[in-house]
C-alpha cells in the first residue's frame, strides 16, 4: 500500500538535505585584482569632460 504523501515529503526531504549541504560547503575562489584592473573597473583611466565657455565640453 502506497506511503501518505506526508510520509513520501519526509523521505524526499531527508534525501535532498544531504545534497543542498553537500553544494552549500564548496567555497569560491577569491579572485585578486590588480591596481591597474581597479582603477579600469573604477573609470580611472576614462577621459575628464567639463563645460567651457557657451556650454562646449572640452576634455580636461
Amino acid at each position: 500500500m502506497n506511503r501518505s504523501l506526508k510520509d513520501q515529503l519526509k523521505v524526499w526531504k531527508k534525501d535532498h538535505m544531504a545534497v543542498k549541504k553537500e553544494k552549500a560547503k564548496k567555497k569560491r575562489k577569491e579572485e585578486r585584482f590588480s591596481n591597474s584592473e581597479l582603477k579600469s573597473l573604477m573609470g580611472m583611466d576614462r577621459p575628464i569632460y567639463g563645460r567651457g565657455k557657451g556650454g562646449a565640453i572640452r576634455q580636461k
